[in-house]
Parts: C-alpha cells; sequence; structure tokens
C-alpha cells in the first residue's frame, strides 16, 4: 500500500513539474542542455595535464567529451568540429578574446553545447560573430553566457551558403553592445528564450527562419514582441521590437521604438498588416519588410536611422504620410513591384528614395529635401515607374536619377520611366538621365540647379513640355546621347529655337570624369515662349 501510494505521489509530482509556464510557452518543446558522457578535458587551472589554450582541448577532444575551462582569458578565436559540451567555470571571468579575428567561436559540428563564458571582439564585418554556426547543424545549446562586443553576438546560417540549421537552444544569454544581437539567416524549430539583449536584439536576414519560438526576451528592460503565424492581433504597447513571421492582419501602431538596435519593427512573409503612428529612431532599420506585401506604413516618424524604410521582394505595399529626418536612406525599395510612396515628408541623408530592380511602382506628392546624394534614384532595372508631382530640392549630387546601364534590352537596363510634374530645384544636377532608355521627362518644373537636365550615353529619351530655366551652368546638356531629344520646353526665353550643349564625350577612369572629344550642338526646335506653371 506504502509502495503504490509513493508511486501516486511521484505521478502527481510529475505532471505539476511538466505543466510548468515553460513548457506551456514553448509548444511543448522542452528545453534541456546538451548532456554528453565521454571523459573530460579541463583548460586552465593548475591541474596535471591540463591544456593551455581551448583550442587544443577541442583538437585532441572526441565526440561526446566534455571540456572544462577554468577562469581566464583566453586569446583566441576557435573552431568547434567535433559534437561535445564546452563549459566555462563561470560566464563573467572566463573570457574568449578573439582580438579581431573573424569568429570567436564557430561551430561546424552538431550536438554542441557552449555554456558559461564571456565572448568578445570578433571582427566587425561579414557574418563574424561572437558565436557563429555554420553548416547543416542541429542540436546545438547556447546557454548562460556574456555575449559582448561582436559584429553578430550569435549568427546562425551564413548569407553565402543556405544550409538549414534546425533545434538551437539559445536560453539565458546576456547580449549586449553587438552591431547585431542575434542574427537568423537560417534557424528552424529553434527556442530563443530569457535572453537579456542591451542595444541590440534580434535581427532576421532572410525568410528561411521558421517555426521558431522566441520567448520572455527583453531588449533594455523592454519585451520583444515575437509573433509567428499569428493573424488578427494588435501589438501591445510599450515594447522595444517587434517582429513578425508568417503573420496576417496585423496592426502595429502608436509604439515608441528609440532603443539602440538592429530594427525596430520588421515583417517576414507576412500580409495586409498596418504599421501606423509609430516612433522610431536609433537603428539600422526603421521598418524592415521581407517577402511581405498588401503592407500599409502610414504616419510614421523615424529619425537618427541608418535607413528608414527598406521593403526587399514586397509587393503592393503603400508608404504615406511618414516623416523621416537624418537617415542615411530613407526609404529603399528592392525587387518590389506596385509600391505607391506619397505625401511623404524626406530630410537630410544620402539618398531620400532609391529603388533597384523595382518595377511598376509610383512616387507621388513627396517632399524631398538636402540629400547629399539623390533625392531619387532608380539603380538597375527599374521599368515603368512614375515620379509624380514632388518636390525634390537641394540634393548635392543630383534631385532625381535613373542609371540603367546597357541597351534597352539588357537585364539592367532602365526603360519606360515616367518623370512629371516634380518641382526640381537648387540641386546639383536637376534631372540626370544615365543610360537608361524610353524615358518621359514633362511638365516638370527645373529651375535653379547647377545644371538642369544631363542625359548621357542614353538613348530614346524625350524631354518635353518642362519649364527649364535659371540654371547656374547648364540649362541642359546632352552628352553620347544621339538618340535623345528636347522638344517643346520652355526657357525663358524668347526664341523659338533653343541650343542645347551636346557632343561626345569619354571617360576618364583615373580622373573619374567626363571630357568634351567633339562638340555636337543640338537643340530644341519648338521652344515655347511662355512657362507651363506645372509645379512651383
Amino acid at each position: 500500500m506504502k509502495k503504490n501510494v509513493l508511486l501516486i505521489g511521484i505521478m502527481i509530482l510529475f505532471l505539476f513539474v511538466s505543466s510548468a509556464p515553460l513548457s506551456q510557452g514553448l509548444k511543448n518543446k522542452e528545453f534541456s542542455l546538451i548532456t554528453l558522457n565521454g571523459k573530460t578535458l579541463y583548460v586552465g587551472g593548475s591541474g596535471p595535464g591540463n591544456y593551455t589554450t581551448i583550442q587544443d582541448a577541442i583538437d585532441d577532444a572526441d565526440n561526446g567529451d566534455n571540456i572544462f575551462v577554468y577562469s581566464s582569458i583566453y586569446h583566441e578565436d576557435i573552431l568547434i568540429n567535433k559534437s561535445i559540451d564546452l563549459i566555462g567555470e563561470d560566464k563573467e571571468n572566463t573570457i574568449i578574446d578573439g582580438c579581431g579575428q573573424w569568429y570567436v567561436v564557430h561551430i561546424v559540428a552538431d550536438n554542441v553545447t557552449v555554456k558559461n563564458f564571456y565572448i568578445t571582439n570578433s571582427t566587425i564585418y561579414g557574418t563574424n560573430s561572437g558565436i557563429k554556426i555554420y553548416g547543416e547543424r542541429e542540436n546545438i545549446t547556447v546557454y548562460n553566457n556574456i555575449i559582448i562586443d561582436n559584429f553578430f553576438g550569435i549568427c546562425i546560417g551564413d548569407s553565402y551558403q543556405y544550409k538549414r540549421i534546425y533545434n538551437v537552444n539559445i536560453t539565458n544569454n546576456y547580449i549586449v553592445n553587438n552591431t547585431y544581437g542575434i542574427g537568423l539567416i537560417e534557424g528552424q524549430e529553434s527556442i530563443i528564450f530569457n535572453n537579456t539583449f542591451i542595444n541590440n536584439g534580434i535581427f532576421i536576414l532572410s525568410t528561411a527562419p521558421k517555426e521558431n519560438i522566441v520567448k520572455d526576451n527583453t531588449i533594455n528592460g523592454k519585451p520583444i514582441v515575437y509573433l509567428e503565424d499569428k493573424s488578427n492581433k494588435i501589438v501591445q504597447s510599450n515594447v522595444g521590437q517587434i517582429i513578425l513571421v508568417n503573420c496576417e492582419d496585423i496592426t502595429i501602431s502608436f509604439q515608441i521604438l528609440n532603443i539602440k538596435s538592429e530594427v525596430g519593427i520588421q515583417l517576414i512573409r507576412c500580409t495586409n498588416c498596418n504599421v501606423i503612428n509609430n516612433q522610431l529612431s536609433n537603428k539600422l532599420y526603421g521598418i524592415y519588410s521581407i517577402c511581405s506585401d498588401y503592407t500599409n506604413i502610414q504616419g510614421n516618424q523615424i529619425e537618427n536611422v541608418t535607413i528608414g524604410i527598406q521593403l526587399d521582394s514586397s509587393d503592393y505595399n503603400s508608404i504615406s504620410f511618414n516623416s523621416i529626418n537624418d537617415s542615411r536612406n530613407s526609404i529603399d525599395i528592392g525587387e518590389s513591384i506596385d509600391i505607391t510612396i506619397s505625401e511623404n515628408i524626406l530630410t537630410n541623408g544620402r539618398i531620400g528614395i532609391d529603388f533597384w530592380h523595382a518595377d511598376g511602382n509610383k512616387i507621388i506628392r513627396n517632399k524631398i529635401n538636402h540629400f547629399l546624394d539623390y533625392g531619387i534614384q532608380l539603380y538597375f532595372a527599374c521599368n515603368r515607374n512614375q515620379i509624380l508631382n514632388n518636390s525634390v530640392q537641394n540634393c548635392s549630387d543630383a534631385g532625381i536619377y535613373i542609371y540603367g546601364p546597357g541597351r534597352i534590352w539588357w537585364d539592367l537596363a532602365c526603360v519606360l520611366n515616367v518623370i512629371s510634374g516634380n518641382e526640381i530645384k537648387n540641386n546639383n544636377l536637376g534631372v540626370f538621365l544615365d543610360e537608361p532608355s524610353l524615358t518621359k521627362v514633362s511638365f516638370n518644373n527645373i529651375s535653379k540647379n547647377d545644371i538642369g537636365v544631363e542625359v548621357r550615353s542614353a538613348r530614346y529619351n524625350i524631354i518635353f513640355k518642362n519649364d527649364i530655366f535659371e540654371n547656374k551652368d547648364e540649362d541642359a546638356i546632352l552628352k553620347n546621347s544621339f538618340l535623345s531629344k528636347f522638344d517643346r520646353n520652355f526657357w525663358n526665353e524668347t526664341k523659338r529655337i533653343h541650343i542645347i550643349k551636346g557632343g561626345f564625350y569619354r571617360y576618364d577612369f583615373w580622373g573619374e570624369i567626363y571630357y568634351e572629344v567633339f562638340p555636337i550642338i543640338r537643340f530644341d526646335w519648338h521652344a515655347v515662349k511662355v512657362p507651363y506653371n506645372i509645379a512651383g
């Protein structure tokens, strides 16, 4: 009878433990350290036969061994290519300093645990990391470490070689002041639980990560919201970072996201989401969307970020009524179609709106001011885009720049774009057409720039019915563009025929300038005497 009572008690205790909140939150995936049963090797300390470097111990270990590392500073970058447990004496004083040489801890084996280390000082570029997990890997545990001052704190996968990585447990780590805290290039069926992030967070770099559980992490004391496979939700307020993966009909609004981190709001494979009236600052990316369609990004205030809003392979999105200030690129769009960018105020940065490999988009009624390079740039394979009724002023290079190298049928050519109804003033170059084809430039006010319109090595473009006047050096110039023409523009003259500077130019690669070889005067044969007054 006593045995039966004892057995019942043990069963009740087991049920109580198994119902703990952690298990509930991890979709029946139990977190546990990977434990191996081989011999134990020792690094540091004063025992006989102890190793002086961690790498020497790894090299002598067999699969299934444990390596215990005594507290000290180890100046090395290590490669873990065996299934081992690597355990430090304590995380504050067992320090692996990579000395700025590539990765600090590089894992290229399955069934590895890294526990109780202070990991610092990777190289600051590429995917170099405090801890890098590479190749077709599974069952990796990173537990109870301090990971500080690296490029990536932890990077799962590699951008140059996509290999599936499964069942990575990253738990109870203190991840601080890395450029990227945790970078997910790969990662499936993994757990990121109860980590403390300071001045960095979580960043997803591809569409591969899925079926992960990201729970109870904080960034500078605020919760990180990670939603996967959710729909019809409004994100809670007062959070530190928001990541949506494979979600639908999610609304993110009235958030103040000003903690230093990689990204404020990130959407991966999402549909019909709203990002409205948020304040974002102090990020690499304010809002970053990958393969997410029909998103409404409206009324956000973004400043002091590297890129304000970036869309990659995201179609049918609307970006409107946002204010973006002091960002390198305000809006960056790549490999996306049917994006409408309207009524935004963009100021102070390198590029206002940057398109590359993007077709059928509209840029309408934006105010773009004070950029070091371009107000609006279409770059490589941008076709059938419309730039309409914008104000583009005070750009140190060009107000509107289209670069599409090659002939019309080349993959990188930019063709059939329209620039119309814009006020383009006080730029170095007002409109710069650099090798595109079949561009229509009409009904723009192009004035008070150093050069109003420059057309270089471009075919079949037409610049017609614009007000082009009071530009300081040249109103217009044609370089190696014998099949492009000006027609019926206002030049602030009473003459019916306007002379346009042109000719054959050669590029000096050493001086990085075009110089005139043979001048050929061109004409606007039907210049008008009265301005159109379309804009400005």
